[in-house]
């Protein structure tokens, strides 16, 4: 039913939206056109901006960042070389023992034993031992020591190389040394001349 309500108001609505138009049309006065002049388009503001030329410098700079990280590469294997390696405890007792090993400790009449803590990137023991007039170094602790000193890795490289000063490090409070003075001084005497 509603369907036929529209159907028959659409239908009456259509012919005076169709006599309006006509009747607007036909009571507008004429209008008297003149002439439009176009103007000519003025080509500078249709021109677009300068374009920047490609710069050429910037073209040679990438090969030059090119070539200098080979060189970096080069750099740290010659950093790389040039620290010397800690060497381990038993590198490290390796080398004391070459140093003292054949020393002649005959003048020593008593087994004498010199515990060293060694520190810096690591910590660890090693020992000097006399007995009998022989020398022996061993890369652990000796429990039943008579004498016991904490040095760094470097003063112990200093020693093996002969160039470290007693003397200065006790007087300066760097050397710490603890049980028999008496027996240790007999062994810088023997072996450490």
């Amino acid at each position: 039913m509603a369907t036929n309500k529209t159907t028959k108001n659409a239908q009456a609505k259509k012919p005076v939206v169709e006599s309006t138009k006509t009747e607007a049309v036909k009571t507008a006065p004429a209008v008297k056109a003149e002439p439009v002049k176009a103007e000519p388009v003025k080509t500078e503001a249709v021109k677009a901006a300068p374009a920047k030329a490609p710069a050429a410098p910037a073209a040679k700079a990438a090969p030059a960042k090119k070539a200098a990280p080979a060189k970096k590469p080069e750099a740290k294997k010659e950093a790389k070389k040039a620290e010397p390696k800690t060497p381990d405890i038993v590198e490290l007792a390796n080398m004391l023992r070459k140093k003292i090993g054949k020393k002649n400790a005959s003048s020593i009449n008593e087994k004498i034993a010199v515990e060293i803590k060694v520190y810096g990137e690591y910590e660890n023991y090693m020992y000097i031992l006399i007995d009998n007039g022989t020398v022996s170094v061993e890369p652990y602790g000796y429990m039943d020591n008579d004498a016991h000193i904490d040095l760094p890795i470097a003063d112990v490289l200093s020693i093996i190389d002969g160039k470290y000063d007693y003397k200065a490090k006790i007087l300066s409070g760097d050397f710490y040394a603890t049980g028999s003075l008496t027996k240790l001084l007999k062994v810088k005497e023997t072996l450490f001349k």
